[in-house]
């Protein structure tokens, strides 16, 4: 099992914390849900460049924009 490839663990990762970001809004949990929902963007944006599939990073950037513009008000 600790062989698995990076993509393996960035993908299971980026999947726990994600299901946590939806726990976290589910129940209101400011300012945590903020800081996962940019963490899980960002893993599945690094899952997407190792993957070499432009259409995931370019998802998950866009999210992690829309997140930044609510948190800073820009």
């Amino acid at each position: 099992m600790i062989n698995k490839p990076l993509d393996f663990w960035v993908k299971w990762v980026a999947t726990v914390v994600a299901l946590l970001h939806v726990w976290l809004i589910s129940h209101d949990i400011m300012p945590w849900y903020k800081y996962s929902g940019i963490t899980a963007a960002l893993l599945w944006t690094w899952l997407g460049v190792l993957w070499r599939q432009p259409s995931i990073w370019i998802l998950n950037i866009i999210m992690i924009l829309i997140y930044l513009k609510g948190m800073f008000n820009l």
